[in-house]
Formats: structure tokens, sequence, C-alpha cells
């Protein structure tokens, strides 16, 4: 069925182009798509799928970015040998990485000052994870690692951090924790639930004995950290 409303901007937007049941029509083919980025692009004319997951709000970015670079390359010949130009990409791919925070320079955190510390909510609720009521740093007697402990309304994650990079822990829900201290009283942390778009970045105030949480993507639906997983059979 037609959707544009006939201005110039609809003939550049892939939201334009008409739609049928949970598919959409593209500037270039069609495709089914859903929230933060994830795409099934279709080209028929092209014999093509473009299957992709992404975490972002900006769609249509991506979309522009896909008819940008990669339908010039789409012909009805094979493409010639490009031996050198696959190598050089597949090298990229495989170093693709997302970088873990870093702490400042040559700081190293106090143990001893911020093991067993507890920070509430600045404001007093936390407005992007209404369940979060503590944050909690533990310092592990034994390694140089330490623990990160969200607490909600009747449940809690204990999640393990280094400063090697980002440290992946499967249960009960599976994440990926990066953290750093920027200054000697402020920690921040990064929380990736990995069956999700979603990111939840986390800043302590050792000064206020506070924090702020902020979400990289905000959730569709907001619930306890626990739901933030694929669905258990």
């Amino acid at each position: 069925m037609p959707n544009s409303d006939g201005t110039p901007a609809a003939a550049a937007s892939d939201w334009q182009q008409g739609y049928g049941f949970q598919f959409w029509m593209s500037r270039h083919g069609f495709r089914g798509d859903g929230a933060y980025g994830q795409f099934c692009v279709v080209l028929p004319e092209h014999d093509v799928v473009i299957a992709m997951t992404a975490a972002t709000e900006q769609l249509q970015d991506l979309l522009n970015l896909m008819w940008q670079h990669l339908l010039p390359a789409f012909g009805p010949e094979p493409l010639p040998d490009h031996d050198k130009a696959d190598t050089a990409l597949r090298e990229r791919l495989d170093a693709l990485a997302l970088p873990p925070l870093a702490s400042a320079p040559g700081l190293r955190a106090d143990r001893d000052t911020w093991s067993g510390t507890a920070f509430t909510p600045a404001g007093g609720e936390c407005a992007e994870q209404r369940t979060l009521t503590t944050v909690r740093l533990t310092a592990d007697p034994a390694a140089p690692g330490w623990t990160l402990g969200l607490d909600e309304r009747g449940s809690s994650l204990a999640l393990a951090f280094d400063d090697a990079g980002w440290t992946v822990t499967d249960a009960p829900v599976p994440t990926a924790v990066t953290a750093a201290w920027t200054d000697p009283a402020t920690f921040t942390a990064d929380v990736a639930f990995l069956e999700t778009p979603h990111r939840l970045h986390l800043t302590c105030s050792l000064t206020s004995r506070t924090f702020t949480a902020h979400w990289r993507t905000r959730p569709l639906t907001r619930g306890s950290l626990r739901a933030y997983r694929a669905p258990q059979s």
C-alpha cells in the first residue's frame, strides 16, 4: 500500500516507498526490518539478499550506506578478481573489535577505598532503568579482578570484570563488561547484554556515592535487567 506523503523528503526515505504485511518497499528492492537495525534486504533484480544486525536508532543512515557502497558493486557479471582487496577486507573484518573503556593514564584504583562501596541513583531514582536501585563494587581478594553488583527490586546481578578488556559472564544473563576509572573518584562501566542490541553505561561517583545510568540504545520495553536476553524455550 502507498504510504508516501508526497514531499521531496519522502523520495529519499526508505519508510515512504510503500508497505505490505511486515515488509517494506525500499528505494531498491524490499526488506523486513526490526528495531535497532535488524535488516533483511532483498534485491531481486540483482539476486542479492543482505542480512544484518546492528545496535543503532539511525536506521535510515544504515540503508543510505548500503545504497552508497554496496549497491554499485552489484551487476549481472561476476566481479573481476580482486585478491589483494579481498585479503585486505578479510584482515580488516578479522580485526574488528569493540574497544574497551580505558582508565586515565597511570591511574590505578585504590582497591581498599573502592571495594565494598555502594552507590544509589543520583536524584533518588534511576530514570533510565527504574528497577536499578544500587550499584556495588567488590574487589576479588584472591585475584586482580572485581565484581560489579547491580541490585534491583528483588534480584541482583554479579558481573565480573578486570582491566584487561571485556569480561563475559554467561549466567544468569549473557553479558560482557568493561570498566575504567576516569579519575580517582569516578568509575565507569559498560554492560553489554549480548543477546540484545542494548548496552548500559554506568558512572559512579565516590564523592557523592551516587550513580547515573544511560542506555546506548533504549529498550522498547522496560523491565528487569534479567529480562534482557533471548527468549527461553
